[in-house]
């Protein structure tokens, strides 16, 4: 059972049934305390918070060097149609496109994340991105053509090696969901640098040692709620 979205509605579900959570956070600071936050909740209603996995979204753009990695970054930022990113914005923020202004920073007055139906989440992540980095309109579209809010990682592949062992290391993440910017390109490139970087430091495995995901995951198979251990009393 998989579950995505971080809003209170969210968390308590996840809790509750999810045995696998997507999440997308910006910062150390801000996924440690979903991680934190999200663990405490699950034992709280009675499971074993080793049995919910919780996985960050990580965007890694990848080159042989800081220069390459940045070079194919803003070449993707520039295959970005304004006019599309500007209404898949303005919908996720909840204004009318017109009130987003490309080169100015997000309006001060924006709808708060309760006035929002769907993504409340997101919109707030979106948000707190903008608001800290004082980007523009434009500059907010281009981080989030790739990985859509989740983190995005532009250069070698040791650095992005780093960033994920710091996170699994301080408590903010039980493993990734790797988002390559392209594929197939972008997931051969994290598979054949960064994986072998891993490796040794005992954070990617060398073999598998199940053939499922929930086997890769290290989860328990549930029992089948279908049947039923107790008798069946008869009907005449």
């Amino acid at each position: 059972m998989v579950q995505a979205g971080s809003s209170e509605d969210g968390k308590e579900l996840a809790a509750r049934y999810a045995e696998a959570v997507f999440t997308a956070q910006q910062t150390l600071v801000e996924a440690q305390a979903f991680y934190t936050d999200l663990k405490a909740r699950t034992a709280a209603v009675g499971r074993d918070p080793d049995g919910i996995k919780i996985l960050p979204g990580v965007v890694p753009v990848l080159g042989a060097t800081e220069a390459q990695a940045r070079a194919l970054e803003d070449e993707l930022e520039r295959l970005i149609r304004p006019e599309y990113a500007l209404r898949q914005l303005a919908t996720t923020l909840g204004v009318p496109p017109d009130v987003l202004q490309l080169d100015r920073e997000l309006p001060a007055e924006l709808p708060d994340e309760d006035q929002i139906e769907v993504a409340k989440s997101r919109r707030t992540l979106i948000v707190d991105l903008a608001r800290r980095e004082r980007l523009t309109v434009r500059q907010l579209m281009g981080r989030l053509g790739g990985g859509r809010g989740h983190r995005t990682f532009a250069g070698t592949p040791e650095p992005v090696a780093d960033a994920i062992e710091e996170w699994w290391n301080l408590g903010a993440a039980d493993g990734f969901n790797i988002m390559p910017p392209v594929l197939p390109s972008g997931l051969v490139a994290f598979v054949d640098h960064v994986v072998p970087i891993l490796q040794p430091r005992g954070l990617f495995c060398t073999e598998y040692t199940g053939t499922t995901l929930r086997d890769h995951y290290g989860l328990p198979r549930p029992a089948n709620q279908s049947r039923s251990t107790a008798a069946v009393p008869a009907v005449h």
